[in-house]
């Protein structure tokens, strides 16, 4: 979200003038999502702006739920985590994340929720393992409605799955204390693959990671690891403090990639 509404090639300039080493697209980008969905674009802004690593593939996520209680919302939303995963691998991605759905009613999650996310892996995982693409589902961060928030929840969806991997998402976990952090990384470490980053300010999660004093004692732990996967700064630029320009937004990305990279 953090360059939401720049133009495809601003977003595909951003690593190269950040120092960033990859990105993570997002697929519901409106320049990407409103003007016709036009992968030889996406393809042609790849071969264009080279990265030093491959990127990664965000599937689309705010209007569809593979867990909801209406039949059409849920056939959708399965077509297009496959149709992501299908797309991120045309695009040479290493990674393509994918949400879990929620229960459609804002109530705890009860066992036919968990039957269809379960519905919802079992249909993805042909195309899962016909791709080079490594598909990462991302735990939640907790609510009343949601999926897949603890360690506990996380770990039986992988073990029972030995082609899905993991987006860990720490603004998510640290809500729920550093103990749940930990436990994510000793239980998940061989499966994850990909990490949001971002800190919190102001009540509000997804602000910059070297503002919140949780991150580097995490970035520790995950260097102890020995963790060589992709770092994605998941940053909200609602959140802070002012409306930045494109201009601004790319010195601050850049800042906050030299304070991730020093603290790693």
């Amino acid at each position: 979200m953090f360059f939401h509404d720049a133009t495809l090639e601003d977003i595909f300039r951003v690593p190269g003038i950040s120092g960033a080493d990859s990105m993570e697209f997002w697929l519901e980008t409106p320049d990407f999502w409103l003007k016709g969905l036009h992968i030889d674009v996406l393809k042609k802004l790849v071969a264009q702006y080279p990265t030093k690593a491959p990127l990664s593939v965000h599937a689309p996520v705010l209007d569809l739920n593979p867990c909801s209680i209406n039949p059409d919302v849920r056939e959708i939303s399965i077509r297009w985590i496959e149709r992501s995963i299908k797309i991120a691998d045309s695009l040479g991605a290493s990674v393509c994340t994918i949400h879990p759905g929620r229960r459609t009613a804002k109530r705890p999650p009860t066992i036919t929720d968990y039957q269809r996310l379960g519905h919802m892996l079992d249909s993805i995982e042909k195309t899962a393992e016909e791709v080079r693409v490594k598909v990462a589902i991302e735990n939640m961060e907790p609510a009343v409605n949601a999926l897949l928030t603890t360690p506990e929840e996380v770990m039986k969806i992988l073990e029972e799955r030995s082609w899905l991997y993991f987006t860990f998402d720490f603004a998510h976990a640290s809500g729920s204390g550093a103990d749940i952090v930990s436990s994510f990384l000793e239980h998940g470490k061989e499966r994850i693959v990909n990490i949001h980053l971002s800190g919190g300010r102001n009540g509000f999660m997804h602000g910059p990671a070297s503002e919140d004093r949780k991150v580097l004692p995490f970035l520790t732990e995950l260097a102890d690891t020995k963790y060589d996967g992709q770092i994605t700064l998941e940053i909200n630029d609602l959140v802070l403090q002012k409306e930045l320009s494109y201009h601004e937004k790319t010195n601050f990305m850049k800042s906050e990639i030299n304070w991730v990279k020093d603290a790693f």
